[in-house]
């Protein structure tokens, strides 16, 4: 994963844990899914998002580069990204988004799928999931990257 690496440097894009429901982390992990709608998004570059798959999965199900993100309308945002794999239909979208005046398109790159699901409680002490997401620190990303075989050791 390119973003992988970059992610892990102090002056690199930020690391996030993102909450998502098992329905939509699926169709990210099979590429149906190329955007990912949020009503906040983190104010710090964010170079990947560790998927985790909220109850009743409650596991790291995958690693999604985040190749930007569209700032607008729930309208506009809709609009721009119907083309990309949305997830579901307008109407869903506009109840999720109903009361903002601004709404975020997470543009989703490349995905990487872990050997088997993984357990957030064996990578995060006292683990509780975020509700939108969270960012993680250098060592938690590395943590996660072994799990996924894409770091050799945790420091």
């Amino acid at each position: 994963m390119a973003n992988f690496q970059e992610c892990l440097q102090p002056e690199g894009p930020s690391g996030i844990l993102l909450s998502v429901k098992p329905r939509f982390a699926e169709l990210i992990l099979t590429g149906a899914k190329k955007v990912e709608f949020r009503r906040t998004w983190a104010a710090k570059p964010v170079g990947l998002a560790v998927i985790y798959s909220s109850s009743p999965v409650q596991r790291i199900v995958g690693i999604v580069g985040i190749n930007g993100t569209f700032v607008a309308s729930p309208s506009k945002v809709w609009n721009k990204c119907l083309s990309l794999g949305p997830g579901l239909q307008r109407q869903e979208l506009m109840e999720y988004f109903a009361g903002k005046d601004e709404a975020y398109g997470v543009l989703l790159g490349e995905v990487t799928l872990p050997p088997q699901p993984v357990s957030p409680k064996s990578l995060f002490r006292g683990f509780r999931p975020p509700q939108s997401y969270r960012y993680l620190s250098a060592t938690e990303l590395r943590r996660v990257g072994k799990q996924f075989g894409l770091t050799e050791e945790v420091r």
